[in-house]
């Protein structure tokens, strides 16, 4: 499903469905591992696929704008992307670098919020993972 919303959206948005734009878009479905720009780029090039890193920055850019594609900022180095776009929060365990969605959040305003309704929210939770914890 998310491999065709993202190449009508970006067919919506005015551009054409080159070859790299295809595999970028491959390469984010069903992807949980919120990779950087710069992963994509360097790991579908490792495949022997050319195209240049501004393509793939810049169809990232796109895919966000057109709403298909959300932007992750837990790492304070890079950027992040998620093909996930329902309301979620994500761990980033600040020793290894791992991001993981978190579907199971409640939360909860108080009275002295003037919040009716809640539509979607960005929260990103940091700590150390079970991995890295086991392995101190």
């Amino acid at each position: 499903m998310f491999k065709e919303d993202a190449i009508k959206a970006l067919k919506k948005a005015g551009y054409k469905i080159t070859k790299p734009r295809e595999w970028i878009v491959e390469y984010l479905d069903n992807n949980t591992n919120h990779p950087s720009a710069i992963e994509i780029y360097d790991d579908l090039r490792s495949q022997d696929k050319g195209f240049s890193f501004a393509t793939v920055y810049n169809t990232l850019e796109t895919l966000v704008k057109t709403g298909v594609v959300q932007q992750v900022t837990v790492d304070p180095q890079c950027s992040r992307y998620d093909y996930d776009t329902s309301s979620h929060a994500h761990f980033f365990c600040k020793k290894c670098g791992k991001i993981e969605d978190i579907f199971e959040v409640e939360v909860k305003l108080g009275d002295k919020y003037q919040v009716n309704t809640i539509d979607s929210y960005d929260l990103n939770i940091y700590g150390i993972c079970k991995d890295c914890s086991v392995s101190n």
